[in-house]
């Protein structure tokens, strides 16, 4: 289930004969425009692309770019030398040109120094296929206002940073930053951050992001903190329409929340979020310091549901809707403790397994939380939903294998 990437090997040296202008101009043809085998995304087509094989001619590369260029990276590290890379340039694409991103490195000085790696504020860029360590704050900063949008994060790994993997953001008054996707993508610590300020995704007034079939591990504090830190996947400060699903988090300190505090005065209405779905992700953690899993905090309207949790740590339930104007909808999910409604939070409860025991699923200490036999009370326990489709999905057949949906997030597939 869980990706396993490596550090990319040290590139064998190269010697040029040519004497040209690098970075290398191509014309669009020569694109690399594959879809993802896990989720379908590919990049868009861009006018221009580009080869580069070193930092220089990274920089270079950004600073010259057209908007609508594709920038390509040959394997290699690419250290960072004192500054961040930011990208100004609308439609952007920056990829590793090979594919599989433990190819391509782009390498800070350390978790305690203090600069981020790419910083992106122009619409309709994407980063994809590459790894991206050792800086002191954000691995990928999104910062909203006017224009930007539409931010692509795909196929990356993203590890050991002092701050937030993923940062979203925007200044007081801007536009919110809006139609962020993070998928197929690797977040993680290699033991744990170097303080309690880390996330895995953080995003100030996000609208309409989707975060899917990502893997984030140990997004965690130090043990000298008890491991605190924030939810490993959070959108507040006035986000709204957030989809959280198919994602896998393993021993983070807490989970995915959408929304934080009970009010804000400087966000729209005073609410941390509005809406949003946290759908089908898989959230494990056996330490007895794992906290909450999936929160919905001061926010109306959010769906919850065919999530698995296997949390044994120090709250006594494993999903919570918090505060007078939270509400939601809690449906088909499968865990080991309670779902609870605190401060005055509404929800509709419907369908949930919240008696699960470890031995339910195939390697719970692993992380691997798929339904291990027939038989258990999770199977053919759903409702239909917005997950299932209804009883009835393509040709008229139902979209699941029994005689309703599992609860939890994975459809057991053997016999029953």
């Amino acid at each position: 289930m869980a990706d396993s990437d490596s550090m990319p090997e040290k590139p064998m040296p190269v010697v040029i004969f040519l004497l040209a202008w690098l970075p290398l101009m191509c014309p669009a043809s020569a694109q690399q425009v594959e879809r993802c085998p896990k989720c379908d995304w590919r990049p868009s087509r861009t006018t221009i692309t580009m080869t580069v094989r070193t930092m220089s001619e990274l920089r270079q590369a950004v600073g010259q770019a057209k908007p609508g260029t594709t920038i390509l990276l040959e394997d290699g590290t690419y250290r960072l030398d004192g500054t961040r890379l930011e990208i100004s340039v609308p439609g952007l694409v920056l990829r590793g040109r090979r594919g599989p991103r433990a190819r391509v490195h782009i390498l800070g000085p350390g978790m305690h120094q203090s600069m981020e790696a790419i910083y992106i504020n122009a619409p309709n860029v994407t980063v994809a296929d590459l790894t991206i360590s050792q800086v002191g704050f954000h691995g990928v900063h999104v910062r909203g206002g006017e224009g930007t949008s539409g931010v692509v994060i795909h196929h990356v790994r993203i590890l050991d940073t002092g701050q937030q993997l993923i940062k979203g953001s925007t200044a007081p008054g801007d536009r919110p930053c809006r139609n962020g996707l993070v998928a197929c993508s690797v977040l993680e610590y290699s033991d744990h951050a170097p303080s309690d300020y880390t996330n895995g995704v953080d995003v100030h007034n996000g609208e309409g992001w989707v975060v899917r079939d990502n893997v984030l591990r140990r997004i965690r504090g130090p043990r000298s903190q008890g491991w605190r830190a924030g939810p490993a996947i959070l959108f507040w400060n006035g986000s709204r329409d957030t989809v959280v699903e198919r994602n896998l988090l393993v021993d983070c300190y807490r989970g995915i929340a959408l929304g934080l505090l009970q009010a804000r005065g400087d966000a729209p209405g005073g609410l941390d979020h509005r809406g949003g779905i946290i759908r089908r992700n898989a959230v494990c953690n056996l330490n007895p310091w794992a906290d909450e899993a999936i929160e919905v905090n001061a926010s109306p309207d959010a769906l919850v549901e065919h999530n698995t949790v296997l949390v044994e740590g120090r709250a006594p339930w494993s999903i919570g809707i918090r505060f007078p104007t939270a509400s939601a909808r809690v449906y088909n999910n499968l865990s080991n403790r309670t779902i609870v409604l605190r401060d005055g939070a509404k929800a509709e409860l419907t369908a949930n397994v919240v008696d699960a025991r470890r031995d339910w699923f195939v390697d719970a200490g692993r992380g691997d939380l798929r339904l291990a036999r027939g038989g258990l009370p999770a199977i053919d326990a759903g409702i239909p939903s917005s997950a299932t489709g209804g009883m009835e999905g393509k040709g008229g057949k139902p979209p699941f294998s029994g005689k309703a949906a599992d609860a939890g997030a994975y459809e057991f597939q053997g016999a029953r």
